[in-house]
Order: structure tokens, then sequence, then C-alpha cells
């Protein structure tokens, strides 16, 4: 016949309200198991955090290099467009340097044509020099009687009403005087021989120059200056 165990301490613990062993190992155990649950359920939740916190960090640092490369890009596309604005720049420079260049020239077929239309009668013309870079004109000549000197003062009137004269500075008379050692057998005064300069005038634009050139029958720098045109080069 068998007999459970004696427990000395049962009275004790029922005394004191506690648990019996076997009731305070499966409480304890149970305990046990909920706190590694907590623990398990923490220890994942960290891990999640760390790996979201790791990912983000990925992203942020794929971001920082294409906006580094976006930055790259632009530098350079910014710095080939500076360039070709520059060349575009230096290209216009050279064309308008062209064009003024072209129209500033002076014709010599326009300068004579306007020369003939203008010299009164009795007047000849021995030399025309070009001076001060060209933007000068020395004309030399002689003036017949009667009324020589009459006939050089209508040359001066008459050039200064040139399209291709600076009117503001007018015409100078440089020379008039008779050359007394010419042999003259039939004992009529000698020719009197002048020099006038004057300067050319500023170049005006382009539209009215052609105008000035065809008037004056300069025909090869108007056709140039209508390709010009037709290019889109002039000002």
């Amino acid at each position: 016949m068998s007999s459970a165990p004696f427990d000395l301490l049962r009275e004790k613990r029922e005394e004191l309200g506690l648990q019996q062993p076997a009731l305070a190992s499966q409480s304890d155990r149970q305990t046990m198991l909920k706190g590694a649950a907590i623990g398990t359920g923490l220890i994942g939740l960290l891990l999640g955090l760390t790996g979201l916190a790791v990912l983000r960090g990925l992203f942020v640092e794929a971001e920082i290099d294409r906006l580094a490369r976006a930055e790259a890009e632009e530098q350079q596309l910014q710095g080939k467009f500076t360039a070709s604005a520059q060349g575009l720049r230096t290209l216009e420079q050279s064309n308008t340097a062209l064009v003024n260049g072209l129209i500033g020239t002076r014709s010599s077929s326009a300068l004579m044509r306007d020369l003939q239309q203008r010299v009164p009668q009795g007047i000849q013309l021995t030399d025309a020099l070009q001076q001060n870079d060209q933007q000068q004109m020395l004309l030399k000549g002689l003036a017949n009687d009667p009324e020589a000197f009459v006939r050089i003062n209508a040359l001066q009137l008459v050039l200064e009403r040139s399209p291709l004269v600076d009117a503001d500075k007018g015409v100078t008379l440089i020379k008039a005087a008779r050359d007394r050692t010419a042999t003259n057998n039939n004992r009529v005064s000698p020719a009197v021989e002048f020099e006038l300069r004057f300067a050319f005038r500023e170049p005006i634009p382009a539209a009215a120059e052609k105008v000035v050139l065809e008037d004056l029958g300069a025909e090869g720098l108007s056709r140039r200056l209508d390709l010009l045109q037709k290019e889109g080069l002039l000002p």
C-alpha cells in the first residue's frame, strides 16, 4: 500500500498563501515563455527597423549618386552651351565686321561715276589719291578760264552734295594757283592748278548704301550687298 509523499512545508505554504511547487513551476514556465515571446518579438522588431534603416540608407545613397550624375551632366551641357554661344557670338562679330568692312569700302566705280557727273565744264581732274587710311580723298586738277576760280568754287559746292562726301566736314581747297612757268604762245592765261581734299561720309545702313551704289552704277558692290541681305547678314 502506497501513500503520497509527506510534505512538511505544505501547511506553512498554505499559511503564507504560496502555491504548491508544481503549480509554481508551471506558472514560472508560462512567465518565461511569455517573456521569451516578447523578447523574440522585440528582437524581430529591432531587426525589421534595422533592415528598413539599411534600405533607407541604400535608397538615399542611390538618390545622391543619381543627383550627382545629373548635376555633372547639367554642368557638361552648360559648358557645351556656353561654348556654342561663344562660338555663335564670335561668328556674328566676324560677320558684322565683314559686312561693315564691305559697306565701308569705297567703290572706285561709284566714286569715278560720281565725279564724272559732278565735275563742271572747264575743269580737268589730273589725279585722285585716297589718304588717311582711305577715309579722305585728295583731288588734283586744272581749271581753265574764263573764271577758273569760279569753276573751282563750283566744284567744291557740288562735291559737298555728293552722297559719298561728309558734308559736315566740307571740301577744303588746299591749293589754287596759275603756273606762270607754263609756255603760252597765244598769251592766254595758263590754267589754274588746284587741289581739293574731302572726307568720305560714315557708313550708312546697308539698304540705303545699296540704293546709293545702284544710283552711281556700282553694280558689283550692289550685288554683293544683295547676297548678304539674302543671307540675313546685313545689320
